[in-house]
């Protein structure tokens, strides 16, 4: 299934600052006259501000970079990716980036009011904030804004990943996937519901946090997302290829035409072109599933962008845990 965001656009307005002059003159007996100028009003900038801080220590990120941009169109989204380019992830005519400063500030010009697309980023270390701003005449301030640090897990998950789209996917996809910050908390948060009870392994559960998702400040695009138990811990690797073995049971191993079922969706999903960033959770304990006994939980919530014109995903988790 997935979960469409409102379409936004730029909103342009002009400003224009006015000089005016008045003078006179003149002389008599009963009279004189004067002159002067009208100062030049300086309009007030449009900035957008905020401060960056680690989502769990609260401390301030120094020297992330932050970019802002007009948001990716349907065009620009459906541009050529490569191995190293996704379009449709970053922000479309980006100004220049800047730097948060020792206190994790930072401040960034714009033309005008509008809508912008914002990232904040640092390196494979950490996921990266992708989020859509409606910037109002003069200042724009969001405030405190939180940034996930990628266990080592994580971190070789996602080379995983994106190894396994660029070499097992038919016709390959591309190895280029982000995590996304808003799809880093959800699918944490995912993984951690299942082990504790408060929701079933399931599409229902997909479901719940691919809307927690859209409903996170400035989410762009929508969500899908593929689930697995796994009787180890650390096995994201596992779940990985568990997932991606589906393959066997599309027909030539065409991603692309291959019929969405409980035996392929996983495979399906990963391996989509639409898919532009991606949050992974694996949970930190483990419970006991009655029908399979210990197990541990993994989640990959894949951002879609539903905008392009390329083949769409639905929810899909594994039928059974695998033994």
């Amino acid at each position: 299934m997935r979960v469409q965001n409102l379409v936004f656009g730029f909103a342009l307005t002009a400003a224009a600052a006015t000089m005016a002059a008045c003078g006179g003159g003149g002389g008599s007996t009963s009279g004189g006259g004067g002159g002067g100028v009208v100062p030049v009003v300086t309009p007030t900038p449009n900035t957008i501000s905020g401060t960056a801080v680690d989502f769990t220590a609260g401390t301030a990120l120094v020297g992330f970079t932050v970019t802002v941009g007009s948001l990716p169109t349907a065009t620009t989204c459906n541009a050529a990716q490569t191995a190293s380019s996704m379009p449709c992830g970053v922000p479309a005519s980006p100004l220049p980036p800047v730097t948060t400063s020792a206190t994790g500030a930072f401040s960034v010009t714009v033309p005008t009011t509008g809508t912008y697309m914002l990232t904040i980023a640092k390196d494979g270390t950490y996921a990266t904030l992708h989020r859509n701003v409606a910037a109002l005449a003069g200042a724009t301030a969001l405030g405190t804004l939180k940034i996930t640090t990628l266990s080592t897990d994580e971190q070789a998950w996602l080379v995983a990943v994106n190894n396994q789209r660029a070499t097992v996917s038919s016709p390959a996809s591309f190895g280029n996937l982000v995590v996304d910050e808003y799809a880093e908390e959800q699918a944490r948060a995912e993984a951690a519901a299942i082990v504790s009870g408060a929701d079933p392994y399931g599409d229902a559960t997909e479901g719940i946090f691919a809307a927690d998702y859209n409903a996170s400040p400035g989410a762009m695009y929508g969500a899908t997302g593929v689930a697995d138990e796994v009787p180890q811990a650390s096995a994201y690797l596992q779940a990985d290829t568990n997932w991606m073995a589906e393959k066997a049971s599309c027909p030539g191993g065409n991603w692309q035409t291959c019929t969405y079922a409980g035996t392929t969706g996983h495979y399906i999903n990963i391996s989509n072109t639409n898919t532009v960033w991606i949050g992974m959770g694996e949970s930190a304990t483990s419970y006991v599933n009655g029908n399979f006994g210990t197990q541990w939980a993994y989640d990959m919530l894949l951002i879609e962008n539903v905008s392009s014109a390329g083949p769409a995903s639905i929810r899909r988790v594994s039928p059974l845990p695998p033994s």
